[in-house]
């Protein structure tokens, strides 16, 4: 179910009785721009938070509120009064009443969750019974998260709770001027990702049209010291009052070794200069805020890796962060060509290309040969003593990872023609995993492929091909 969707069915529920539900998400992904449309086409209300103090906030949102109504400005004395008169409006209909940023409400009063909990419980209920759709929407997800977590008030008075997620790479093509330039939309998903505002607004709507202006493009929009994208990851992690709670500096320097390729909270911990167990608190922050996925591995059952949840991230602490210096002093042009882009070929593109391939497998690969449901992620094998990394592996839905059957294994190569050489390893790690592997198709993702391998492909049923068109347009 899409995010409109669900909204769609929280606004349109005709329950003759309040309803919550909560939206949250990375900020510039689109969440108010859905919830303001669809607000307004059924003439519901919209009002925007600012981090001011209750006192200034409860003035706005009467004025705003009084306007909604055509009337003079509404006098709010507390919480109390304006989810009262929030309520209050849907007493004749199913109406949206959405309040965004809500993370600015609870900052200047702890007390607002418990305000509105009451408020939608069986004591609070307003007579005659309101049909108000109550939506509270903000970019702290693990703020928003903690808002029905545990003992929190709000726990179990939620219809629903959806967490938006970024454009996929298909959607995020879409916003290029050729959209079918499948070579260009891989690698401007590998700086910016799916985030829709740093396709719009953070770029000046300027978006580069062909292969032959990506180079301008990063330079001038990402990488200039005057570019919004340049700062964007320290706002975000300063914008997160969880994170900004706690030691920055550390959060930091784990989301920079994880860019750089320490991937296991043993790897991350060495590579920072701390103890695991002093690291886990704020490693397990940075999941729960968003910033940093765990993968867990399909076929072993081992610990878990980490990779950051979205290109940009990746892009900002493998090439923006560590260069900060040089990118003050140095002329762009030339240290982009000579340093940055062999930085990014090797530390952004293929993570994040390997990222697309599992992306791929999940959405839009046939689901009679990805085995809808089953357990997609990267995985190790050994082969003849020596640990080799799978990009993906596929396997059945047995709870026990060791048991599991495995459907498919395969490799991600962003910038390098896939080969012969590429078929013989996965060969060799199928026949390393054993019976279970026996029928395991081999995946080769490549945006260009040797032509001996297409030939050889082509006669074989246990191995598939995935080009760029197949990736951006295929199953």
């Amino acid at each position: 179910m899409s995010g409109a969707t669900a909204v769609d069915e929280l606004f349109d529920s005709t329950v003759d009785r309040p309803l919550l539900g909560l939206v949250y998400g990375r900020r510039r992904i689109g969440k108010s721009t859905m919830l303001v449309r669809q607000a307004r086409a059924r003439d519901g209300f919209y009002y925007e938070a600012a981090r001011v103090e209750t006192t200034v906030q409860l003035e706005r949102l009467g004025r705003a509120l009084g306007e909604h109504l055509g009337v003079g400005r509404v006098a709010l004395a507390d919480w109390d009064e304006a989810i009262a008169a929030l309520l209050a409006l849907g007493q004749r209909r199913a109406t949206p009443v959405v309040l965004d940023e809500v993370g600015h409400l609870l900052e200047a009063d702890r007390s607002f969750d418990s305000i509105v909990a009451s408020a939608l419980g069986p004591g609070g209920r307003p007579q005659p019974t309101s049909r108000a759709r109550v939506v509270l929407c903000g970019s702290a997800i693990s703020l928003m998260r903690s808002l029905t977590a545990g003992q929190a008030p709000l726990r179990g008075r939620a219809s629903m709770e959806l967490v938006m997620q970024p454009d996929d790479f298909r959607a995020a093509a879409s916003r290029l001027p050729r959209p079918d330039d499948h070579a260009l939309a891989v690698q401007v998903f590998a700086v910016i990702g799916g985030v829709v505002g740093y396709a719009t607004d953070m770029v000046g709507f300027d978006l580069p049209d062909g292969l032959g202006d990506l180079d301008r493009w990063i330079i001038h929009r990402v990488l200039s010291p005057a570019a919004t994208l340049h700062h964007e990851a320290t706002t975000l992690l300063a914008e997160d009052p969880v994170l900004a709670a706690s030691s920055s500096l550390l959060h930091h320097s784990i989301l920079a070794a994880i860019a750089n390729g320490s991937v296991t909270a043993g790897s991350i911990a060495r590579r920072v200069g701390k103890p695991v167990s002093n690291l886990a608190p704020a490693l397990h922050r940075l999941v729960d805020a968003g910033f940093v996925d765990r993968q867990e591995d399909p076929l072993r059952d081992r610990r878990p890796l980490y990779s950051l949840a979205d290109p940009f991230l990746q892009f900002h602490y493998a090439v923006l962060e560590p260069h900060r210096a040089q990118l003050r002093d140095r002329d762009l042009d030339q240290l982009w060509t000579r340093t940055l882009r062999a930085t990014f070929d090797a530390q952004v593109r293929g993570p994040v290309f390997e990222a697309q391939a599992r992306a791929w497998m999940r959405r839009f690969a046939d689901p009679t040969r990805s085995a809808t449901g089953a357990h997609v992620g990267p995985s190790q094998v050994t082969v003849e003593g020596v640990e080799h990394q799978l990009d993906l592996a596929v396997a059945d839905s047995d709870p026990v990872p060791a048991a599991r059957r495995v459907l498919a294994i395969g490799e991600a190569k962003a910038g390098e023609v896939v080969g012969r050489r590429h078929l013989t390893r996965l060969e060799r790690s199928r026949a390393a995993l054993g019976p279970r592997a026996a029928d395991a198709s081999l995946l080769l993702f490549g945006s260009s492929m040797a032509p001996d391998l297409t030939d050889l492909a082509a006669g074989r049923p246990d191995v598939e091909l995935v080009d760029l068109r197949r990736l951006y347009e295929g199953s």
